[in-house]
């Protein structure tokens, strides 16, 4: 097992021969999963990639791509949809990045995670972490990497406890009726071992345990409100496996609870060629998952001899001879971490980000007003961000505002607790409050809005008033 150097880009090279350059294995890749179009939140990203709208004053993309910086990795790899990428790039060049970003362009919209992850198989020699766009965390990765490194052999799933929101403002728009779906995930509590994933709505009043999972594991924490935060560490054989078991679309809903399910079924004899140190399968002939979940005769033969063993609820070998093991980490409660997925959430981080963006950002200079932009009111408040270009007015009244670049803000407007994205220009006269207000929006003279959200490229008519309404083109929310 590799020795941890305080990063997650271990490198070994190899030792055949001194006179050849040495081949660099990393320990870990990164994927980060953009390639959704965010079906539940179109009234704001119909009109651009949801991996760029902006969340406090940088795109979404940038959250999860500077937290595997900050751990240590040097490469990711960037999935989108083809017609995404170049949109991608250009959110991406004035970020300032330091890590790798390797954009991968997809051209199917019905492919699932699993699919896609199929898809970069050939890309893969490592271990693999698989991350969202819409994640973010003040959470070190640091304590899920290690126990990836001590005792998985199968996948590592972060969960979060249930994150607090600011329930002082509604949503912009009008209600919504949409549930999201709980899980029900089922941690053993002294190792941490995932033992059930499944949805609430399966179940009514009982959820079936089998016997020989009760019998391994007599401690297990049932949670139904815990947030699985899409962030998942695959062994690089599950990846080999997803090639071969071409029918599973995707990590959270299909490969996932097929792992965890399989972790606790009888495992095939292992062929006595694996006691010679060679491969006891042909990559050919492989069939069974246990064929490609097989840990190094190495491993095993170290394992047998040592005292080691993670569970003290009886006098089994260490794992109870499991070759495949699934661990889920839940966060500490204080630890911050959320996903992106809805006008909800997108609301509510944008009103948190300030408050969050040291621990968020891993210290990250926070600039609230771009050098560029030019400010001559004089009732702005210290909470607004704006970007650059834009111009505001003086004889305006912003307060808690996240306002994006090249916008233009006229005279005797009153802004409170909005959002608006670029280029967007508010005539003189406005009285905005709680609004989303995306891309190149024009909102003419008079206009008065109150908890709404104005879709890209709309106007709204001067001396307008609108309440609680989504107000966009209807096509735009279409998706054929």
């Amino acid at each position: 097992m590799a020795t941890y150097l305080g990063t997650s880009t271990l490198e070994f090279g190899s030792t055949h021969s001194s006179s050849r350059p040495k081949e660099m294995v990393r320990e870990f890749q990164a994927i980060v999963m953009a390639g959704g179009r965010g079906s539940r939140m179109t009234e704001i990203t119909a009109g651009r990639p949801k991996c760029t709208i902006p969340i406090g004053n940088k795109p979404m993309v940038w959250y999860p791509l500077n937290l595997l910086q900050r751990t240590g990795i040097k490469d990711a790899i960037l999935v989108v949809m083809e017609q995404m990428k170049s949109a991608v790039q250009a959110a991406l060049e004035p970020l300032g990045l330091k890590i790798n970003v390797d954009i991968v362009t997809i051209a199917d919209e019905d492919w699932g995670t699993a699919d896609t992850l199929r898809f970069l198989s050939d890309r893969i020699k490592s271990d693999v972490i698989v991350v969202s766009c819409d994640f973010i965390t003040d959470m070190s990765l640091h304590p899920i990497l290690d126990l990836h490194r001590l005792h998985s052999n199968g996948v590592m799933a972060l969960y979060f406890e249930p994150q607090p929101s600011d329930n002082t403002l509604v949503t912009p728009g009008p209600k919504s009726k949409f549930k999201p779906e709980r899980d029900l995930v089922g941690l053993d509590e002294k190792t941490s071992r995932l033992v059930f994933v499944g949805s609430v709505s399966d179940f009514d009043s009982e959820v079936p345990i089998s016997r020989e999972i009760m019998e391994k594991h007599p401690v297990i924490d049932m949670y139904s409100k815990i947030t699985d935060a899409h962030f998942y560490i695959f062994k690089k054989w599950v990846v080999d496996f997803l090639v071969h078991k071409k029918n599973i679309s995707t990590l959270k809903g299909e490969l996932l609870p097929y792992l965890v399910k399989k972790q606790a079924s009888k495992r095939n004899k292992i062929d006595k060629r694996a006691e010679a140190n060679t491969s006891a399968i042909d990559e050919d002939t492989k069939k069974d998952i246990f064929d490609f979940a097989q840990e190094s005769y190495l491993t095993l033969k170290v394992r047998n001899i040592s005292f080691y063993n993670d569970h003290k609820s009886d006098m089994n070998s260490a794992y109870h001879g499991d070759s495949i093991r699934c661990y889920g980490f839940l966060a500490p409660s204080h630890k911050f971490g959320a996903r992106i997925n809805t006008i909800v959430d997108y609301c509510n981080i944008n009103r948190q980000i300030k408050d969050r963006w040291e621990m968020v950002t891993g210290g990250v200079q926070f600039v609230r007003v771009h050098s560029s932009a030019d400010i001559k009111s004089t009732q702005m408040d210290d909470t607004c961000m704006v970007g650059e270009n834009t111009t505001i007015a003086e004889k305006t009244s912003i307060k808690a505002c996240i306002i994006g670049a090249r916008c233009e803000i006229e005279s005797k407007v009153r802004l409170a607790n909005c959002i608006l994205m670029n280029g967007v220009k508010i005539r003189e006269g406005c009285i905005l409050s709680n609004c989303v207000v995306c891309d190149g929006v024009e909102i003419c003279n008079n206009a008065e809005l109150k908890d709404c959200l104005i879709g890209s490229n709309n106007v709204i008519s001067a001396e307008a008033k609108h309440t609680s309404e989504v107000l966009t083109v209807p096509d735009r929310l279409m998706q054929i």
